[in-house]
């Protein structure tokens, strides 16, 4: 199951997912409730044992690691396996971007935004979630790149992944997922069906700021 959050700047989006990853934690009342299970008062390190990887906006990577070093990162929690199991997911993620083997020694500082951001959902991948997080995965990246990583992640979606993605682009948030959800002021205001609200002009006047009543 593939999801997108959408919203205008300021809706709450980023706190949302941040808060759902253990990143975000505020005094109002709820809760987080992943597979029957109750995250809100588990720390960052136990939410992403319990399945939930995050991947913020900004591909936040060590600039001085190589691309192998932070993938390896992403593992370091991982029990059982050894580094058999860590090669295999290295070599599935270099599956899914078929670019970056060839920038695997080299730092990832030294690597275009668009390398980085691979590089950053790889790392997410290496603690094999069962629901993977984006915050606005394609912000700022060339049309192409952005293909790429949806090409990426849709792939993922056929490996029965569920998928959260946060996404500005109203038209590619209903074209990618199946359900979507349109956050205002912190609050859900619409969800359903992607498809249910492709000509829904409703979206629009959230997304703009102009809601009805």
């Amino acid at each position: 199951m593939k999801s997108s959050l959408v919203g205008r700047n300021g809706a709450g989006k980023t706190t949302t997912v941040s808060a759902i990853a253990g990143l975000r934690h505020g005094r109002s009342a709820g809760s987080v409730v992943f597979d029957g299970q109750h995250l809100e008062r588990t720390s960052t390190a136990g939410i992403l044992r319990a399945g939930i990887a995050l991947v913020p906006e900004g591909h936040r990577l060590f600039p001085s690691l190589t691309v192998i070093e932070n993938l390896r990162l992403g593992a370091f929690h991982r029990r059982g396996g050894g580094d058999r199991l860590v090669r295999e997911q290295i070599d599935r993620v270099f599956t899914l971007f078929s670019v970056l083997p060839q920038f695997a020694g080299k730092t990832a500082g030294q690597l275009s935004g668009g390398q980085q951001q691979m590089v950053s959902i790889g790392q997410a991948l290496m603690a094999a979630p069962r629901l993977l997080i984006l915050d606005e995965p394609t912000s700022a990246l060339a049309p192409v790149v952005g293909d790429a990583i949806y090409a990426a992640l849709g792939s993922l979606k056929a490996e029965s992944r569920s998928i959260l993605i946060v996404e500005q682009d109203i038209d590619r948030a209903l074209q990618e997922a199946d359900r979507c959800y349109v956050l205002d002021n912190g609050k859900i205001q619409l969800s359903g069906p992607a498809a249910s609200f492709r000509d829904d002009e409703r979206i629009q006047r959230i997304v703009v700021g102009e809601i009805d009543g």
